[in-house]
């Protein structure tokens, strides 16, 4: 790095609280082990100019393109190496200087230096690629056997029909698109958005996935979650609030509802706000489940700090041939899997109309009682 970043600085020890508010080409301080992909797009979203991290932003624990993809798209990313002032309050609003690998706070004509960093460049990010592929195999076991000792815990959990709201009684026998914030899930909601939009669809949107929808002129039916990563005007954009209330007892997304005033049903259960969303439309009966943006494979539980996923995959097994998993769509409209002569743009409308068309067949087949 050969110029100093200037800008001034905001903090928060939970990034997707500090992304609601956070000004745009501003410096970030994050607490954030393994920057996961709904972070990044947030911090590419708020155009961020740097990014500092108390912990590592790449641990190199398991392998993910996170940092190089905010490098790629010009964010300095760097790592605290050691911290020199003691401080009471998290930064925001004030000025900072990064220069040669070093933080400093601007007061007035003076500067202080805070700490000093380590830049992640092409060198470094490479070192990380070795340290994950060399802790792959360790790291695989564990999160097995963590999934398969929660899932022998949890198994109970889905013996039987749990308390339900009466809410979820119109799932019966209709489509349900359950809809989780996830890396790029935005883009396939936009590759569904003709079919998210009719009326006779119903939209379970999983805590501030309701804002991607909305953000897309799509009201969800229900919202479901801890309500940790929603905005407020999402919460009371109409839908029917069911808070996630886990095994202990504890509901904080009853909690915050409770103090906006705002009518909201709960459900007991184990396991992520997805799993119980999967495992109340399955008891439900809905017909069909469609997924955009729900988790399952091992990278994207490590990186949301989970080191298995018993719940995950008890829903998975049970609600099996009612699922249809339409995460990462909008890929099926890039460029790179079809080469027939057409232009970038005239390609993905083509496609895009092609998995359009796709959908709206089987749902009117499925209005008139016909076969899937």
């Amino acid at each position: 790095m050969n110029e100093p970043i200037y800008g001034v600085v905001y903090e928060h020890q939970q990034t997707k609280k500090l992304l609601q508010y956070v000004p745009k080409k501003s410096i970030v301080f994050l607490w954030h082990c393994d920057l996961d992909g709904v972070a990044v797009n947030g911090l590419l979203e708020a155009e961020v100019k740097a990014i500092i991290n108390m912990y590592p932003t790449y641990s190199g624990t398991f392998q993910h393109r996170h940092v190089e993809t905010l490098l790629e798209a010009g964010v300095a990313v760097f790592d605290v190496k050691d911290m020199y002032r003691k401080r009471v309050k998290l930064y925001h609003g004030q000025e900072m200087m990064i220069d040669r690998n070093e933080l400093y706070l601007i007061e007035g004509l003076k500067s202080y230096k805070v700490a000093t960093l380590e830049a992640y460049d092409e060198t470094l990010l490479r070192k990380k690629d070795v340290d994950a592929r060399q802790h792959y195999s360790s790291c695989y076991e564990q999160f097995v056997l963590n999934t398969i000792d929660f899932a022998k815990r949890e198994r109970h959990w889905f013996q039987s029909k749990p308390e339900l709201p009466k809410s979820l009684d119109q799932l019966r026998g209709e489509q349900v698109f359950i809809v989780a914030r996830n890396t790029d899930y935005e883009k396939d909601i936009e590759a569904l958005r003709p079919i998210l939009k009719k009326k006779e669809i119903i939209v379970i949107a999983v805590d501030g996935a309701a804002d991607g929808l909305l953000k897309h002129q799509i009201k969800p039916n229900f919202i479901t979650g801890d309500m940790d990563s929603i905005s407020k005007n999402a919460l009371f954009c109409g839908a029917t609030i069911i808070c996630h209330q886990h095994p202990s007892g504890r509901s904080p997304g009853k909690e915050r509802v409770d103090e906006l005033g705002l009518d909201a049903e709960s459900i007991r259960f184990v396991g992520t706000s997805e799993d119980v969303a999967i495992m109340a439309s399955y008891w439900s009966e809905a017909s069909r489940i469609f997924l955009i943006g729900c988790r399952i494979g091992m990278e994207e539980f490590l990186e949301k700090g989970r080191h298995g996923m018993g719940a995950t995959w008890l829903a998975r097994v049970q609600a099996g041939e009612k699922i249809t998993d339409l995460k990462g769509i909008h890929h099926v409209a890039s460029n790179s899997l079809l080469n027939v002569g057409l232009s970038e743009k005239a390609e993905r409308s083509k496609i895009l109309d092609y998995v359009r068309s796709f959908f709206q067949e089987r749902f009117y087949a499925w209005k008139k009682k016909e076969v899937l």
